[in-house]
């Protein structure tokens, strides 16, 4: 990939990338993107969904422990905290009666907040392509983390890795995805479709 791509998506998301610029001796990201420019957008998207979720799960986990230290409070008599968590939530920071009436009704049930776990950070290993497609190698993450890679993965057995147009798998000693552009440019043919078809 041209390296002003490279260098955006890394400066972009530095966290993602904080293994780019390390020696071979620790990462196999040290050789960049290995892939033609087509294939930009699908990494570029997959990284926004990712670390968009990372840290959309670390916020949730924190407003959650902090309106449980203020529910703690609250129970013990000091409310102040867990009204500033409510005027929040109001335009004007005005608790509502409503809001005080739910505000009074978690402190007398003691309804404190599910703590949900937060995704750990997702640090890339490698990218690069095999056999036609993109290999997005990584640590960290969730379950949503590995349906946003397998969904980039799948997507780039059908773009151009050269143009990011739609493409297909083609064979000439060397699997590659392509238009029939840069196919025909490359003097790749189209593999059967109908290989495991039966009449």
């Amino acid at each position: 990939m041209r390296k002003d791509l490279d260098s955006g998506l890394v400066a972009q998301y530095p966290k993602l990338f904080k293994e780019r610029y390390m020696p071979m001796t620790k990462t196999c990201m040290c050789w960049g993107f290995d892939h033609n420019d087509g294939w930009y957008n699908i990494i570029k998207n997959m990284c926004g969904l990712i670390q968009g979720h990372i840290d959309w799960t670390r916020k949730n986990r924190a407003r959650a422990l902090r309106f449980n230290r203020a529910l703690r409070r609250a129970i013990a008599g000091n409310t102040k905290d867990l009204e500033y968590f409510y005027s929040q939530r109001d335009w004007g920071g005005v608790i509502s009666d409503h809001r005080r009436e739910s505000m009074q009704q978690e402190i007398a049930e003691s309804l404190f907040k599910h703590v949900p776990e937060a995704c750990s950070q997702v640090v890339v290993n490698q990218v690069k392509e095999k056999f036609g497609t993109l290999r997005f190698y990584y640590t960290g993450g969730n379950d949503y983390v590995d349906g946003v890679v397998r969904m980039g993965e799948e997507m780039s057995a059908m773009t151009c890795e050269d143009c990011g147009a739609p493409g297909r798998s083609r064979n000439s000693g060397l699997i590659r995805t392509l238009c029939d552009h840069h196919a025909e440019e490359r003097d790749y043919h189209v593999e059967d479709d109908n290989e495991f078809t039966t009449a």
